[in-house]
């Protein structure tokens, strides 16, 4: 603004050294001075005019209207909680709440979309949830704010979006094919695969877990000679995932020339050393903290081999430490999703090398109390549980809550009914610790009931 700058030399220099002058200031400011107006008052009028005064704008065009149909809005008593929790009261709850407004068939107000999006920009978990929440605004928005460019995700199925899109719009374009149509996902990859870089191919190849099958084997194998070690490594973990593979032969044929059971004894011969065609399918040569070096290339072996019946476990081992061969049979268990052995390794109590949860994930929901009420005597409760997918089912949820309804006021309780709070699934809300008085010095036992009861509230108003 013209004067502006003169007012500024003043105050900096005094008044004394340099008289103000108003002659440089907008009409608009000097029409309003009077004669006795001193530097202070210019530049009080000055500053509201800079700050409120604006050309009009033109050659303005009205944005796009994004098209397509709007879901019915919930009632106002949910649109008010959701108000609360993006403005940051029980903010764990807002992606349930999104869940629940999704599977009901209900809107989002537009005006909550911005706030959503600033929320999700930084939280990977919940932009699936507000892109769906977003609709037919999703990709609308993304090209109004750059910093809201995971929207666009939510794009059609458009083919251009492959050879013409950004890397959010290829990802989620080659996602969605390979759902849809796994041949032909991997027929796109193949094409432009040698002009990626290593970080979009690694991508893209995680994204083959998905309807991964023989038919990917051959691209696969030929993964294990890429120039990135990382992208090679994944190619074997998929590998390893491909029933009847000959990878998994070619593994199960290691593991076999260093394992024999003899007179009811599994003898075990570790490792001389790590060949080029280990190396290459992903055996790593060096050394790992805590275990020798051949210990440690016998645990990538057995670990990357399809399991044996699970009898073998029963056995006396000779030759290196049970723990090694246990913690590599949970390994191959979580990656086969394999129940049986999942079952025989908790039921006997065998090293897991910290894979105790994710052996329960892979039994059928079901067995989780039983599973949970055997182990919490050896493992932390709340490590168990933590792991698990939610909602919980309702017999886990009231095991649990009946623990923490009989526990006392212990802080060490804290961590296990903060989990329990958010896990526990609808049929549960009404568990009897929530109609149980707490005094003011329990505090976990007072937020656990708060938040059953204000999720309990958001069921019955997003119904």
């Amino acid at each position: 603004m013209r004067g502006w700058d003169g007012l500024v030399s003043s105050a900096l220099l005094g008044t004394d050294r340099r008289p103000p002058t108003f002659e440089d200031l907008p009409p608009a400011v000097r029409e309003q001075l009077s004669d006795d107006a001193g530097l202070l008052d210019a530049a009080a009028l000055a500053t509201l005019y800079k700050r409120a005064g604006r050309l009009p704008l033109r050659g303005i065009e009205p944005l796009p209207v994004a098209e397509g149909e709007d879901r019915p809005l919930p009632r106002p008593s949910a649109i008010r909680r959701l108000t609360a929790m993006v403005a940051g009261f029980q903010t764990a709850a807002l992606g349930e709440w999104l869940r629940i407004a999704e599977a009901k068939g209900w809107g989002i107000p537009p005006e909550h979309l911005p706030a959503l999006a600033d929320y999700a920009r930084g939280r990977a978990e919940y932009r699936p949830l507000v892109i769906a929440a977003a609709g037919r605004r999703a990709a609308w928005l993304a090209e109004l704010n750059p910093e809201w460019r995971f929207l666009h995700e939510a794009v059609s199925d458009n083919p251009e979006l492959w050879t013409h899109g950004n890397s959010l719009q290829r990802r989620a374009w080659f996602r969605r094919l390979r759902e849809r149509d796994p041949a032909a996902a991997l027929e796109a990859l193949r094409e432009v695969w040698p002009t990626e870089s290593a970080a979009t191919r690694l991508e893209f190849l995680g994204a083959l877990k998905a309807g991964l099958s023989g038919a990917d084997e051959e691209f696969l194998e030929a993964a294990l000679d890429d120039r990135s070690k990382d992208v090679r490594r994944l190619a074997a973990e998929l590998l390893a995932r491909i029933e009847g593979s000959q990878y998994g032969v070619r593994m199960a044929e290691r593991v076999a020339a260093h394992l024999t059971e003899s007179h009811g004894v599994l003898a075990v011969t570790l490792p001389q050393r790590v060949t080029k065609a280990m190396e290459r399918d992903a055996v790593d040569p060096q050394a790992h903290p805590g275990l020798g070096r051949r210990a440690w290339w016998l645990k990538q072996l057995v670990a990357a081999a399809p399991l044996p019946a699970p009898d073998v476990l029963q056995l006396p081992v000779e030759g290196v430490a049970a723990e090694v061969l246990q913690a590599a049979w949970a390994e191959a268990a979580v990656r086969e999703q394999n129940a049986e052995w999942a079952r025989a390794l908790l039921r006997s109590d065998a090293s897991t090398d910290g894979r105790t949860s994710e052996l329960l994930r892979v039994l059928p929901e079901e067995e989780w109390p039983a599973a949970i009420e055997h182990l919490r005597t050896t493992t932390d409760l709340s490590e168990l549980v933590g792991g698990l997918p939610v909602p919980w089912p309702a017999p886990l949820a009231v095991l649990v809550l009946d623990l923490l309804s009989k526990a006392g006021t212990a802080r060490s309780w804290a961590r296990l009914a903060s989990i329990a709070a958010r896990a526990v699934p609808p049929e549960a809300l009404h568990h009897p610790i929530t109609r149980e008085p707490t005094g003011e010095e329990d505090t976990w036992r007072l937020r656990l009931v708060e938040t059953l009861n204000f999720r309990r509230e958001m069921y019955e108003e997003l119904s």
